[in-house]
């Protein structure tokens, strides 16, 4: 009898870490499960066509004499364009500039992809007298 009550314990034991290791795993999908896809790219949601996702200035109201930044990120793009040009642009996932217009000043982002579609985003700078 010492004898059996000995051995209980091992089918015990296996019974405790298989419910353990259930529990867990139930546990670790449901963590999984809720976390989004891990993408390798950030850009990868734009596939192949252009898009300017980013273009602002520091200041939409500047003073007369004053200075803004202007900010633009472009995608897939093989050509960009600023109306009025005041400074060279080019591609760039990130690139400012000052610029310092004399008077309220109306700027057109154009950014050409390889396919020669075009897309364009607009801002205005306000200059205060």
């Amino acid at each position: 009898m010492k004898n059996l009550v000995q051995l209980m314990w091992i089918p015990v034991l296996v019974t405790a870490l298989y419910v353990g290791w259930v529990l867990w795993q139930r546990h670790a999908s449901q963590i999984a499960a809720a976390r989004p896809p891990v993408t390798s790219d950030p850009l990868a949601k734009y596939a192949g066509h252009v898009e300017i996702f980013q273009f602002y200035s520091s200041n939409g109201i500047i003073a007369a004499s004053g200075k803004a930044q202007l900010c633009y990120g472009v995608v897939n793009a093989k050509e960009v364009r600023l109306d009025p040009p005041v400074e060279k642009v080019w591609p760039s996932l990130s690139r400012c500039f000052d610029v310092a217009p004399a008077k309220t000043t109306h700027y057109t982002l154009t950014a050409e992809g390889a396919d020669h579609k075009a897309v364009t985003a607009s801002l205005d700078i306000t200059v205060q007298r």
